[in-house]
């Protein structure tokens, strides 16, 4: 039946909401049924590669199936004598992936030092999330543990090995970790997981078993996206909550309905972009010790047992960590404190009665550091610093 004009206006509305129901109630389909392997994806523990990247770019590299991986050792460019990173992707990711292209070239910018290694399972990341990707993290995990005892054994350094994942390369990493100390006895020295997926892996056991604070010596976690791609509760030895874990991230939409669109992972993503920062900025990430993010807004000393998130992590914290960032790069509040650490010295003075001063910001900017002066601002003069119940004045 042809509809008329009128009828056409009347149903537009209509329409329009059942087209975008349609488009999320698909995009959710195919994110835990999918369709089936690709066609050129093949599922196998053989097509693992390891991808060294032994140039200044991230194009520059070399492919090695994982089943040959004591060829790494003998890769121009490969020092054994350095630290190794290992970089597990996540779901239906490939190397050409935008988050693998960032936290990569970070290391190849600010740590020309480290061996770097993405771990591309690919083959093994796509199809159905519940049925294929969730259940091949074992796989994998166990996989990668064989042939990384193998360099290990052909002399490779175990303490300088630092695996990290995201997303579902996060529950990689940590099979990795956990087959390598039960199998092997090695235990990795630090394992870092950047927003570890959620779905089939929390609570643990129910589905399969999710990274846990035993898998290494000392297990990082960043949470930006809790309790719906990312882990809803603490799973390492030091959990960071920047801007209380969860979405919507500062910088993200906050209507993106449809699964797996950029905008809908924008929150989920904030966890590799903040480690990437931290890798060419290891103090930018100040984080105070807290109970909840309550707490932590509420804390008149978040400088006490203050620790840094990301590349800069110190081994021995515990718990969980709060921290606030900013909507864009540069993330990291703590970047533009060393700008202003450039700035001429100050003195203190003593206010005269008259004189006000007022709070310039919301508690934001005054988390984190010792050497972070709360910002105030008066009526006299254009801007004045307030620290331990001191008052400062710029000396030009």
């Amino acid at each position: 039946m042809i509809k008329t004009q009128s009828t056409a206006d009347v149903s537009k509305h209509r329409t329009f909401r059942s087209v975008m129901f349609r488009a999320v109630t698909d995009s959710w389909k195919r994110y835990w049924w999918g369709t089936g392997i690709l066609p050129d994806r093949t599922n196998r523990t053989e097509d693992i590669y390891l991808r060294f990247y032994n140039g200044n770019t991230i194009e520059d590299y070399v492919d090695i199936p994982l089943n040959q991986a004591e060829q790494l050792i003998d890769v121009k460019g490969f020092d054994k004598d350095r630290p190794v990173v290992f970089y597990i992707h996540g779901f239906i990711e490939i190397a050409q992936q935008e988050s693998i292209q960032v936290v990569v070239s970070s290391y190849l910018e600010a740590r020309p030092d480290t061996n770097v290694v993405l771990i591309d399972w690919s083959n093994m990341a796509h199809g159905s999330y519940l049925m294929n990707a969730a259940r091949n993290t074992k796989k994998v995990g166990i996989a990668a543990a064989e042939h990384i005892n193998r360099l290990v054994e052909a002399s490779l350094d175990l303490d300088k090995i630092h695996i990290i994942g995201h997303s579902l390369g996060s529950h990689v990493a940590g099979y990795t970790a956990r087959e390598l100390r039960n199998k092997y006895n090695k235990t990795v020295k630090r394992l870092t997981a950047l927003d570890p997926a959620f779905p089939a892996f929390y609570p643990d056991g129910v589905v399969m078993e999710h990274i846990n604070a035993k898998d290494a010596e000392f297990v990082d976690v960043i949470h930006t996206d809790a309790g719906v791609y990312g882990a809803p509760v603490r799973t390492g030895s030091a959990d960071f909550w920047p801007n209380g874990g969860k979405s919507v991230q500062p910088g993200c939409p906050r209507f993106a309905p449809v699964p797996l669109s950029d905008d809908n992972l924008c929150s989920h993503w904030r966890s590799w972009r903040f480690y990437a920062e931290s890798v060419k900025t290891p103090e930018a990430f100040a984080a105070s010790p807290a109970e909840s993010y309550r707490k932590f807004r509420e804390n008149a000393n978040p400088e006490t047992g203050m620790v840094y998130m990301g590349y800069g992590c110190d081994s021995n914290a515990k718990g969980s960590y709060y921290l606030t960032t900013n909507s864009a790069t540069p993330f990291g509040k703590d970047e533009q404190d060393e700008e202003a650490s450039s700035q001429p010295p100050l003195q203190p003075v003593t206010p005269s009665p008259d004189e006000q001063y007022i709070r310039a910001t919301d508690f934001d900017i005054m988390h984190q550091t010792t050497l972070r002066h709360k910002i105030w601002q008066n009526h006299q003069t254009q801007c004045a610093y307030h620290l331990n119940d001191r008052c400062y004045k710029i000396v030009i």
